[in-house]
């Protein structure tokens, strides 16, 4: 008997991951590959894809290591972090590392888009407010600050499509994807190419755009004989890692949201049609479109949730998380008193500030270690309950939640999540994340599957985690604490 496997690539922030599922939705097997960005100057953010490439590669490898039939892929689907600008020259080669998403040199260009374009046509246009982390701002830093490597520019990709280059020699673009680089026309799903003209960018630099569903290549014979995969085998468009994640959940219909804490957090909502908001309304909300048909999202992004972690977890010198968090869950809810505020590398949403820098707030003799871990975690969770906030605010509201990303690895950081929202949480713990969600579509395209409805993971139950009402006080004391100290904070930043 034949199987019929399907293969998910993500190119993360801190690594690269390959999930192989079979036709009923089970992971069969994955690999990941881990690495780092570079800061040349403080706030900005980079790196290379050639090592994102170089990272699938071993993926793969190890997959087929673990006794994985490359024979068996039917189909590949991709995804990755949003907004991080690759450019290529006329040889098909990057001209320079990836400027990435929670890089903030682009205030000044966001303010010149506006006076380009005018403000209230590219936020009717794109749906969404100018944030420095999105892609258009980074090509008019690069026009002022590297001419040179301007001139140079014949494509433009976001991680995923180079990956599928690589994969297929195409060019590609997708609908999730395109949304956050405020060059797309979000109600129509396609380019905007009167604001493209406006900018002063070639219209050749921009792949067509597709439904994340849709094959876009195949794989071609060079990326066959380094990968070890199947020549010709079908490359689906893929989408953003937000949007694959929340495919990956069954996050798909009104009234259902993910929790996601990654590298950065994201709080992520299906719309069946796009609200009619005022640009005053939208604060730094974005919506995009889904990685389905028909679909759009709402989402709000704080830039350093699992970051943050990571660097008081290097700030102690401790080898792992466990060692970090040892005797964390002692600790009572609200740390003492201690808040934390994320902004290690700025902040998004809802403070649009990339100047903003992270905060410990009541320190006292009595706090140490475990208090602060536990002040690090609640504070990133107070982060995400700032962007429901303004959601709500929105009035965009949800009934059932659903949490992702490596959060969901340390009970912690989910309990915690639910006390500070004050909500049930489901946890698929066998999905690995945007990884998954791109296998998922890899099916959809392939026609392993012929619609949504027709997904076998669908039925999967999910594990839920009960909040503790008696924690409620608390953190809502706290939580009303964070955003006034983050609301008189942002201004000194």
């Amino acid at each position: 008997m034949n199987q019929t496997f399907l293969l998910g690539i993500d190119i993360g922030t801190q690594g690269a991951k390959a999930v192989v599922i079979d036709d009923m939705g089970h992971v069969v097997s994955s690999a990941n590959v881990s690495y780092s960005f570079e800061s040349p100057q403080p706030g900005w953010c980079e790196q290379s894809p050639s090592l994102w490439w170089e990272s699938v590669i071993s993926c793969l490898h190890s997959l087929w290591k673990n006794g994985v039939d490359p024979t068996a892929i039917r189909a590949i689907g991709t995804t990755g972090q949003m907004h991080s600008l690759v450019i290529l020259d006329e040889r098909k080669q990057p001209i320079r590392p990836a400027i990435l998403w929670n890089d903030g040199r682009t205030l000044k260009e966001c303010s010149e888009m506006e006076e380009i374009v005018g403000s209230d046509y590219l936020f009717n246009t794109t749906r969404n407010p100018i944030l420095p982390g999105f892609t258009a701002p980074k090509l008019l830093w690069l026009k002022k600050n590297e001419p040179e490597h301007y001139s140079r520019i014949k494509k433009v990709l976001m991680p995923k499509d180079y990956i599928v280059y690589e994969l297929t020699g195409e060019f590609s673009a997708d609908v999730t994807d395109a949304s956050g680089t405020c060059l797309l026309n979000v109600p129509d799903r396609e380019w905007a190419w009167d604001v493209i003209d406006e900018l002063g960018f070639s219209r050749d630099w921009f792949p067509p755009v597709s439904e994340s569903q849709e094959v876009v290549g195949s794989l071609s014979e060079t990326a066959a004989q380094i990968t070890g995969l199947p020549i010709g085998i079908p490359v689906i468009a893929g989408a953003g890692d937000n949007a694959a994640a929340a495919l990956g959940n069954g996050i798909i219909m009104e009234g259902t949201g993910s929790i996601s804490i990654g590298t950065s957090g994201t709080v992520f909502i299906p719309l069946k049609e796009l609200p009619d908001l005022a640009r005053d309304q939208a604060s730094t909300l974005h919506l995009f479109c889904h990685c389905l048909p028909g679909m759009w999202h709402a989402m709000g992004t704080t830039l350093s949730a699992g970051m943050s972690l990571r660097w008081l977890r290097d700030a102690f010198e401790k080898q792992n998380y466990d060692d970090l968090l040892e005797g964390v869950d002692q600790v009572e809810a609200g740390a003492g008193g201690l808040l934390f505020l994320p902004y290690l590398n700025g902040e998004r949403s809802p403070l649009n500030n990339p100047a903003a820098k992270g905060v410990f707030f009541g320190l006292s003799y009595e706090h140490h270690r475990k208090s602060m871990a536990r002040a690090v975690i609640e504070g990133v969770c107070y982060s995400l309950r700032d962007v429901l906030d303004m959601m709500e605010k929105a009035e965009i509201e949800v009934a059932d939640w659903t949490v992702t990303g490596g959060a969901i690895k340390n009970p912690i950081w989910t309990k915690v999540l639910a006390d500070v929202f004050q909500q049930h949480l489901h946890v698929h713990e066998e999905r690995e994340g945007p990884a998954y969600g791109a296998s998922i579509l890899a099916g959809l395209g392939n026609g392993v599957w012929k619609a949504v409805a027709d997904l076998p993971m669908l039925d999967q139950k999910a594990n839920r985690i009960e909040f503790n009402r008696e924690n409620q006080p608390v953190y809502d004391a706290q939580f009303a604490r964070y955003q006034s100290i983050a609301q008189a904070m942002n201004p000194l930043f």
